[in-house]
């Protein structure tokens, strides 16, 4: 072993002293002691850019019996008692992946007698019913009962148990670092500390992906929408709200239909949230809107009228005109024209001529759109009338009654009591509410549906001969309309269990029905406090039993308080806060290894305190302290429960069992394992190391023998080899196993870099390429924001020479791994920069049909000059997957494109033409 060190320090100096002569390159290195045997290898400044400098370590012996290695930069490793040879070496390369130089150093470590021998260490697992709770457990090798130990969780709190278990107030990501310090015979805290500290990431997994498809029965106003939930990942148990962009109330249906009255462009927005009882995930929302057009209605407008001669004698000639046109809304411009040179803007005018004649009358209506400017919509109507003298009386007087419905006030019937009256008389019925005229019925029945005072008409009308004066007669009254009270008052109630809430925070969730915005709200709750909140949340100050009240009290369509009121009271209790903190210590007795005592050490006032022990096998017990033995070895999760009253607390913790280590026979003496270092280089140890074994290798290549628990061989070719090690104890004890290795190919000879191009439409998309002198059978390329943080991450692309499309601006660490025809496997990084995202100057959406997809997809796009259409599909990793180009023409472009290989998934299309980007997301099914 000595003379491979001798051998690997001398070559190491030669090459030095050849680069140095030629190129500037430094491997001296410095060390540092973190502890009594755990060192830290810090090397020159200049050589730290692991871009292009690599590095190789071997904490090599000088005494004999161990060996190890590293290929970080500044490694840290722990080593047994005795004198060591440390060597570093490096090697500098190009940008293009070629040598520049390399140069070797080493240092003689010394480790003396009662080094520091802390590792620390510990596992975690999560609460499967609590994804913010944690429990870790402590795994550090050579601790004592006595030692220090502080765990530190990244949130501001601490622990200093053997093991802990610990519940975040929130997701997020946390430091959680364990620090162990071993004491001395005195019980001091000595100079021999380990720490090691591991990110642990809580947070709720949210796999929905909101997405909707919607149909029409008509392109124009008023217009029916069928919307159809396409939400990837979509549970029969999530909330979906359907926002539908009109002002309109929000609807919870799977699968809504929605009329539009009115044209014009709307956004609507589906939100999808995960109804989760996990205790403390975060909400898991997904939100997709999208834009729908409605156009105008086509001009339906009819406009038409009626008229009657005003059978009142002392207006002769007096005529009454009717507007009966359909629709007609109190915007629209109404001009009637009576033919004797007059006119009139009234809705329903009355008009006096002045000698008998027959004149033509005509009514003119244009529609005015939303903003009150008239439109193209107009429609006119004419009739010719004959104004006659008076021949005849008229002898009808117009009357009626009225009766409220005995069950439903806001129905009322009304009965045609008019004198005069012959069946053969025609009725008209206003029903004052803006409802339409109602005739041929004598004795109607009408339904209001909004409270107030209305006035009702009744026309009686003598269908009398031609050329004679109508006999018509009119009554009127005022109707007063009350709404029964449907309101019914509910809400219900939980108690807040997070842990950053206020003891006794109670949220309180109004369930009224039906309920409104303009409602009045109160809630009282019992402690001599109120809110007017819809959903109030309350901090009760102590505990006790008190009663919640909601009254609520609706409002009329002008924002008045009416007389429905309704209320609803429930008791609630609120219990004391419980500080119970459960805790226990567990030690292994000397005479079984299996046999543990448990001492229960939680804190408790008063009596009448239980515990309950669950000792990770299947058994428990009852009392406050406990013994169990186990069957066997292993590692148990103990928890104690401990319950005073009505405050219950769990401690849990691990246990491990260990047994003790037997001796190997001899057939296991010379069991051994390996590992191949590259370019021939092979390390070589023991399974089962004993200080009386003599250990002899022979490494199946003829260069003879070497002797050791850990030995390292440098083979001068690729191929198989057999390996032997020989353990010799004594005259009864000697046995040789043998293993087949494999020295991989040497891969000096290989170069690789990375070559970057910028498209010229779009420079955020970069196409790499991997060059090397030597082709590539596979490529892993890793792409990383500079400087790094938790919510960047790496994107990790499976395909050689990718085309990307960066989101942001800024640099960027590109890597590949690319592995050879001849088995070599290297790996190089370049720092690029983004200078920003899209050169457009303007972005639109696309409407993709159909979506979803299976083999073709289409998209267009009207232009009003010729220019290039550049079309490019990214998958949901940003790569850029499918992409087409195609000359576009005035007008209206169709830009297809063939997606049937792609696999199913979420895809986007971006369509690049001038300085315009449009852009749409698809699922290919």
């Amino acid at each position: 072993m000595k003379k491979f060190y001798a051998i690997l320090i001398a070559a190491f100096a030669f090459v030095s002293l050849q680069t140095k002569a030629q190129i500037a390159c430094d491997a001296s290195f410095t060390a540092q002691f973190l502890s009594g045997s755990t060192v830290k290898f810090n090397p020159m400044p200049s050589t730290l850019d692991s871009v292009s400098v690599h590095h190789f370590w071997s904490f090599g012996e000088v005494g004999g019996g161990y060996f190890n290695y590293s290929y970080s930069v500044s490694p840290i490793n722990t080593f047994p008692t005795g004198t060591f040879s440390v060597g570093h070496r490096i090697y500098r390369t190009n940008p293009n992946g070629g040598a520049v130089c390399t140069d070797s150093t080493n240092q003689i470590i010394t480790i003396t007698q009662g080094a520091c021998l802390l590792s620390a260490s510990y596992v975690r697992y999560i609460d499967p019913s609590n994804i913010l709770q944690r429990y870790y457990y402590n795994q550090t090798n050579n601790l004592s009962a006595t030692d220090s130990i502080r765990w530190t969780f990244g949130d501001g709190t601490s622990a200093n148990s053997y093991n802990a278990t610990h519940t975040f107030a929130n997701p997020g990501v946390y430091n959680v670092c364990l620090r162990v310090i071993k004491r001395n015979a005195n019980g001091t805290l000595s100079n021999c500390v380990s720490e090691i500290c591991r990110l642990d990431t809580v947070a709720y997994q949210c796999n929905i992906q909101a997405y909707f498809t919607s149909s029409s029965d008509s392109a124009t106003a008023p217009a029916t929408i069928q919307f159809n939930n396409q939400t990837v990942n979509y549970s029969p148990t999530d909330s979906i709200t359907w926002n539908f962009g009109d002002g309109s109330a929000v609807s919870h249906a799977v699968n809504p239909f929605h009329i539009y009255t009115t044209a014009g462009t709307y956004t609507v927005c589906m939100r999808v949230k995960r109804n989760t009882t996990v205790a403390g995930a975060p909400p898991c929302v997904s939100e997709y809107c999208r834009q729908i057009t409605i156009t105008g209605p086509p001009c339906n407008l009819v406009a038409n009228f009626t008229w009657y001669r005003d059978s009142i004698i002392t207006i002769p000639n007096s005529y009454r005109f009717t507007n009966t046109t359909i629709p007609l809304s109190s915007s629209d411009s109404i001009r009637w024209t009576f033919g004797d040179g007059t006119s009139s803007n009234q809705v329903n005018p009355t008009h006096v001529y002045t000698t008998p004649g027959i004149y033509t009358v005509c009514l003119r209506v244009q529609k005015r759109n939303p903003n009150g400017i008239l439109s193209n919509c107009i429609s006119e109507k004419c009739y010719q009338i004959l104004v006659a003298a008076i021949t005849s009386p008229c002898n009808i007087q117009a009357y009626f009654l009225s009766l409220a419905d005995s069950t439903q006030p806001n129905i009322i019937h009304f009965t045609n009591q008019s004198p005069g009256y012959l069946p053969t008389d025609s009725v008209f019925w206003n029903f004052g509410d803006g409802s339409p005229i109602l005739s041929g019925v004598n004795n109607p029945t009408h339904t209001y549906t909004v409270a107030g005072v209305y006035t009702v008409c009744i026309k009686i009308k003598r269908n009398t001969p031609a050329g004679t004066v109508p006999c018509i007669r009119e009554y009127c009254k005022v109707v007063s309309i009350t709404i029964p009270c449907n309101l019914v008052t509910n809400f219900t109630w939980y108690r807040d269990s997070l842990p950053t809430a206020a003891p006794n925070t109670y949220h309180f969730v109004n369930t009224s029905a039906p309920i409104s915005s303009t409602d009045s709200i109160r809630w009282t709750f019992g402690d001599g406090t109120s809110s007017n909140q819809v959903n109030p949340t309350h901090v009760y100050a102590q505990a006790g039993t008190y009663t919640v009240c909601l009254r609520v009290q609706k409002r009329n369509a002008n924002g008045n308080l009416t007389t429905c009121i309704k209320e609803k009271c429930y008791t609630i209790v609120v219990p004391q806060t419980c500080t119970l903190q459960s805790n226990f210590t567990s030690a292994a007795t000397t005479a079984n290894y299996k046999t543990i005592v448990f001492t229960n050490t939680t804190i408790v006032s008063g009596s009448g305190a239980t515990a309950l022990w669950s000792f990770g096998d299947g058994t428990s017990a009852t009392t406050w302290n406990a013994t169990h033995t186990y069957a066997q070895a292993g590692r148990y999760a103990v928890c104690l429960r401990t319950q005073i009253g009505t405050c219950i607390s769990y401690k849990c913790d691990s246990i491990t069992i260990i047994a003790p280590i037997p001796v190997p026979n001899c057939i296991e003496l010379s069991k051994f394992s390996f590992a191949t270092y590259g370019n021939g280089q092979a390390g070589f140890a023991v399974y089962n190391p004993q200080n009386n074994v003599q250990y002899t290798w022979t490494f199946g290549d003829g260069t003879g023998v070497q002797n050791g628990i850990l030995v390292s061989h440098t083979y001068a070719a690729p191929g198989y080899y057999t390996a032997c090690l020989t353990a010799f104890r004594d005259s009864s004890c000697a046995s040789t196993s043998c293993r087949s290795i494999y020295i991989g190919p040497f891969c000096n000879n290989i170069t690789l870099a990375i070559n970057d191009v910028r498209d010229s439409l779009v420079p955020n998309r970069i196409k790499f390429t991997a060059l090397s002198n030597t082709a590539t059978t596979n490529q892993v390329w890793t792409i990383t924001k500079i400087p790094t943080t938790a919510t960047t991450g790496t994107v990790t692309i499976n395909a050689n020479n990718p085309t990307y499309m960066f989101l942001d601006s800024g640099y960027y660490n590109v890597c590949v791994k690319a592995t050879f025809a001849n088995g070599c496997v290297k790996t190089i990084c370049k720092i690029i920069y983004v200078a920003q995202n899209m050169p457009v100057v303007n972005n639109c959406t696309l409407q993709i049909y159909p979506n979803p997809a299976s083999s073709i997809i289409n998209a267009n796009i009207t232009l009003v000059q010729p220019l290039l259409l550049n079309a490019y599909v990214y998958n949901s990793m940003n790569v850029l997957v499918a992409q087409k180009q195609q000359q576009g023409i005035v007008g209206n472009n169709t830009v297809s494109i063939n997606i049937a290989n792609l696999p199913a998934g979420i895809y986007i299309l971006r369509l690049v033409y001038g300085n315009q980007l449009c852009y749409a997301t698809f699922i290919k099914q």
